[in-house]
């Protein structure tokens, strides 16, 4: 239940806080993963995108309207204007979205109606209005097969220049550290993390294990922070108990990726530590963190 509700947060911030272009981009990129052969449309000099957004040649046109405040009247006109220019400038299409960022407040009767109106004069076309609890809906039903995928859009704009909660990192590593399978491992089996040797920088290292580019652009994120704020935080705990979960992840890394690509791997390895703990933001970063920062400095994914 954590997981469902942790999703349901990230997906309901990621609709708070997007608006015009950004909002847009987000929507091209959650359809290319039901509809992989998507292309987004990108405006033309004056005669701009053609009132298509995201286009699936044969099958599907996209229009996305996300102002910082809905107008029912507005909506309306944009959406009347913009199928019309659609048919008008030739696009080939069986099936129109016309994706509104309501941020989940519905309310939305008016604009229903004009769909309904465009539906009875269009009957070769399936014209559906498309809101935030329908894209929250479609995420849902993408996400057993996609996981890798709507982990990085929900996270593609993250923050976290300035984060800097220690104590979710001590929740983190006193728990797993306790951890029965965590503690059956022998001192000889683990390396010295605190002593080990940076090889290669981690940047590079992603960029020889991670093919997915979206993916890397947000694990790097985490690389990039994680050396600062891990090594202002390990004088805070004993080091005994950091080297041991940095063994342990490793563990898990390794046991997944005999199976799965790296990118699925740190996945995995996140989502079965992040399950033992309890469902919170700045704990989940607070993992990222940590796991990003071993895959820097240890020995987990190719080196060269």
């Amino acid at each position: 239940m954590a997981n469902i509700l942790d999703i349901d947060y990230k997906i309901k911030l990621a609709f708070y806080e997007k608006d015009g272009s950004a909002f847009e981009e987000f929507i091209v990129s959650l359809y290319k993963i039901k509809y992989p052969n998507l292309k987004a449309v990108k405006p033309q000099g004056v005669k701009g995108d053609g009132a298509n957004d995201g286009y699936l040649s044969g099958e599907l046109l996209l229009q996305i309207y996300a102002p910082e405040r809905i107008e029912a009247k507005k909506a309306i006109e944009k959406l009347g204007h913009d199928f019309q220019r659609a048919k008008d400038e030739g696009w080939n299409f069986k099936k129109f979205h016309f994706v509104i960022n309501d941020k989940f407040k519905g309310g939305l009767t008016d604009i229903h109606k004009k769909i309904d109106e465009l539906k009875k004069e269009n009957s070769d076309v399936e014209i559906e209005l498309v809101d935030t609890e329908t894209l929250k809906n479609m995420i849902y039903d993408l996400l057993p097969d996609n996981s890798l995928k709507i982990h990085v859009l929900l996270e593609m704009d993250r923050d976290i220049s300035d984060f800097a909660d220690f104590e979710k990192f001590e929740i983190i590593i006193d728990l797993l550290s306790q951890e029965t399978n965590v503690k059956k491992i022998s001192e000889h089996d683990f390396k010295n993390f605190s002593k080990e040797v940076f090889k290669p920088d981690g940047i590079k290292k992603l960029e020889i294990n991670i093919s997915d580019e979206y993916f890397s652009k947000v694990f790097g994120t985490y690389i990039d922070k994680s050396s600062e704020i891990i090594e202002e935080f390990k004088p805070k705990l004993g080091l005994d108990e950091f080297e041991i979960v940095g063994k342990e992840i490793q563990n898990i890394y390794k046991r997944y990726n005999e199976k799965f690509i790296p990118e699925e791997s740190l996945l995995k390895t996140h989502k079965i530590l992040y399950d033992k703990l309890k469902n919170d933001r700045n704990i989940e970063t607070s993992l990222w963190l940590i796991i990003a920062y071993f895959f820097d400095i240890c020995d987990i994914g190719e080196i060269e």
